[in-house]
C-alpha cells in the first residue's frame, strides 16, 4: 500500500494534471455534468433499464489515471474479483466448484446507493489521504452524489469501499466456517456444506453502510439445483469445469436467425457484434458450441447484409 495522498500538489504530480485543471473539472462536472458524461440507458432484464453514464474523453483519461495511480495502490482484498486486473467472471466462479451449497446475494440499487459522503470518508478515514484531496477526489469520481455506471473509477472505488465495509468484517466469520467466500462488484457469493446462516450476517454489514440486499436475488442452491456464479454454472453434469447455460447457448444461436429481420444496416452491425462476443464468451467454455455457432453465423452473414441506412 502506497502512502497516503495529503496535498492537492502531490495529487497533481501523481496524475500529471495541474491542480487548477482538476478543479475546473470538479466544477465543471457539479455545474452541467453533460459537459464531460454522455447517458444512454441499458436494458437488462424484461422490465429493469439501467443507466449508464461513461464520461467523455478527457475526463475518462483522468478517472483512468485515478484507477492506475491512486485506487489501485492502496489494495483490494483478495476476495475481489470484479474490475480487478487478471481476475473475471471465471476465476470468481472456479472458487465454488463442486460444493454442497451456493449462496448468491446481491446488493440493491448499489451504485447509486455509495453516496458521496461515504465516498469521502474512505479516502479521509479509512486511507488517510488529505481533507481537499478527499474532496476533489470524490468530486471527480462521482456524479450526482453516486458513483455513476460505466466510470472506469467506479468498479474500484466500489471494490474498495465494500473491502473496509464488508470482505474484513467477515474475515474473522469465515475463518471459523468452512465456507469460500468471493465477490463480484457488489455481488457476494458463498459456497460450503451450509453458508445460508451468513445470509443475515451480510445483510447487517451491508445496512451499517447504508446498503440493502436485494431480497429477490438471494439464490440458495443446493448440489442437486444450478448452481450459478456470475453467470456460469459451477456444477454441471460433466463436473470439476464451468459451463455456461444451455438456454443461454441457444439464445445466441435464436439471435443469429434473427439477423435476416434487421432491414437497417446501422443495427445489423451492432447486433453482429454483440453475437460476435457472446460467441467468444461461449467458446472459452463450450469450444465445439462457439464452433457451430460461428459457422451459423458465417451462414447467416452471407449474402444477407443490408446495403445502407435505408430500409430495405
Amino acid at each position: 500500500m502506497n502512502e497516503p495522498i495529503l496535498s492537492l500538489q502531490k495529487l497533481a504530480w501523481r496524475l500529471g494534471v495541474p491542480v487548477n485543471r482538476l478543479r475546473q473539472l470538479a466544477d465543471e462536472i457539479s455545474r452541467d455534468h453533460r459537459e464531460h458524461y454522455n447517458a444512454f440507458a441499458l436494458k437488462t432484464g424484461k422490465d429493469k433499464i439501467r443507466q449508464i453514464r461513461p464520461p467523455k474523453e478527457e475526463l475518462k483519461a483522468i478517472q483512468r489515471k485515478i484507477v492506475k495511480r491512486v485506487l489501485a495502490p492502496i489494495g483490494l482484498a483478495p476476495t475481489a474479483h470484479g474490475g480487478v486486473p487478471g481476475r473475471s467472471q471465471r476465476s470468481n466462479a472456479e472458487l465454488h466448484l463442486g460444493q454442497a451449497r451456493v449462496v448468491t446475494v446481491d446488493v440493491k440499487n448499489f451504485f447509486d446507493r455509495v453516496q458521496h459522503r461515504r465516498i469521502y470518508r474512505m479516502f479521509r478515514n479509512e486511507h488517510g489521504f488529505g481533507a481537499d484531496v478527499s474532496r476533489l477526489l470524490t468530486r471527480l469520481i462521482t456524479l450526482r452524489g453516486s458513483l455513476p455506471q460505466g466510470a472506469p473509477t467506479s468498479p474500484a472505488a466500489a471494490n474498495l469501499f465494500l473491502r473496509r465495509a464488508v470482505d474484513e468484517k467477515l474475515g474473522s466469520t469465515l475463518a471459523k466456517l468452512p465456507v469460500t467466500y468471493s465477490r463480484f462488484i457488489d455481488d457476494l457469493t458463498f459456497s460450503g456444506p451450509d453458508p445460508r446462516s451468513l445470509i443475515t450476517t451480510v445483510a447487517h454489514l451491508l445496512s451499517e453502510c447504508g446498503l440493502t440486499v436485494k431480497k429477490s436475488k438471494v439464490k440458495i442452491a443446493p448440489r442437486h439445483c444450478p448452481q450459478k456464479v456470475t453467470g456460469l454454472l459451477v456444477n454441471s453434469a460433466t463436473g470439476g469445469r464451468l459451463t455456461i447455460p444451455r438456454a443461454q447457448r441457444e439464445a445466441v444461436r435464436a439471435a443469429i436467425h434473427q439477423l435476416p429481420r434487421l432491414a437497417i444496416r446501422k443495427e445489423w452491425d451492432k447486433q453482429v457484434r454483440s453475437i460476435r462476443g457472446r460467441i467468444a464468451h461461449v467458446e472459452r467454455y463450450h469450444p465445439g458450441d462457439g464452433a457451430r455457432l460461428r459457422k451459423c453465423l458465417r451462414v447467416a452473414l452471407d449474402g444477407q447484409q443490408p446495403k445502407s441506412d435505408a430500409p430495405l
